[in-house]
């Protein structure tokens, strides 16, 4: 029995933490202005780049980002911060952004998936 409840809870664990990588946010996009300024990581930025800013997840982090109404999906390196006081938003590039809507739509809700690879194993701050 209790080989039974080990295994139980060693996989309601593992189940939590692999979840605990994705999450609900909100997106947004860069405006243009931002062009040729350097990010947090020292690249400069440049709309038509994948890329990303976030408080939440460390600089170079890969995220699958995808919008929750369209199901529309683009996936982007962290390379730069955000405000401190901005809370639950991803600030994708102007290039992510019109992947999974339009520009006009500003920001919209979406779900962000930490992918494995590039960047250091502990992905959030």
């Amino acid at each position: 029995m209790k080989k039974w409840l080990v295994l139980f809870f060693a996989f309601a664990f593992s189940y939590t933490a692999a979840d605990a990588q994705t999450s609900t946010q909100k997106a947004s996009y860069y405006h243009s202005k931002f062009n040729g300024r350097k990010t947090a990581t020292g690249d400069i930025y440049r709309d038509y780049l994948l890329t990303a800013a976030s408080n939440i997840y460390k600089l170079g982090t890969r995220l699958l980002v995808t919008n929750k109404k369209t199901g529309k999906s683009v996936q982007v390196v962290v390379n730069d911060r955000m405000a401190p006081h901005i809370k639950g938003r991803v600030d994708l590039s102007k290039s992510a952004f019109t992947r999974i809507a339009h520009t006009s739509k500003g920001i919209v809700p979406v779900e962000v998936k930490v992918l494995e690879g590039k960047g250091d194993d502990s992905n959030t701050l």
